[in-house]
């Protein structure tokens, strides 16, 4: 078995407590738009096909069920980019640069612009029903990527264990 070693110095500050939390609070807003979006789905396509009995009847209708979605990514992207900007001051405390085109920052600032779009579309642009609940669907998975996929699949600054 592997000893337990005291963390690395970049990860000994009281940056830690800050950032990530705040992160975690953007990631579990996500996740909760992402729940929200697929039942939105399910009701979408139930209402279509003119069904009024099940599981499903127990929520409320898509447009509502929408409105939750938006609100949990409106709570959620406010904590993203704080957290990113937390991140990038506490990048600078550690390595001396603000941003270093890491994979998790990359992948971080990909899920930024993706619910900057889904606010934008909804916003600005009027988008409703199926669309915007994929979108918010596929901002997850991007999100779930950045979280997960880059510690497994893609090695930077935030690479600090393995799997193996």
């Amino acid at each position: 078995a592997d000893a337990i070693t005291p963390l690395v110095p970049a990860l000994q500050s009281y940056w830690m407590q800050i950032h990530v939390p705040v992160m975690f609070v953007s990631y579990s807003a996500f996740a909760v738009s992402c729940g929200i979006a697929i039942v939105t789905l399910l009701k979408i396509r139930g209402e279509e096909r003119g069904q009024t009995a099940g599981v499903l009847s127990q929520f409320p209708e898509s447009r509502r069920l929408e409105g939750v979605t938006y609100r949990a990514i409106a709570i959620g992207f406010p904590f993203l980019t704080l957290g990113i900007i937390l991140g990038a001051v506490w990048a600078n405390e550690a390595w001396g640069g603000w941003w270093s085109w890491d994979p998790k920052e990359t992948w971080s600032l990909i899920i930024w612009f993706i619910y900057a779009g889904f606010l934008h579309a909804r916003i600005t642009h009027g988008w409703h029903g199926r669309r915007l609940a994929w979108f918010a669907v596929v901002g997850f998975l991007f999100t779930l990527f950045c979280y997960i996929g880059v510690n497994m699949f893609l090695s930077g600054l935030h690479s600090y264990g393995s799997l193996g």
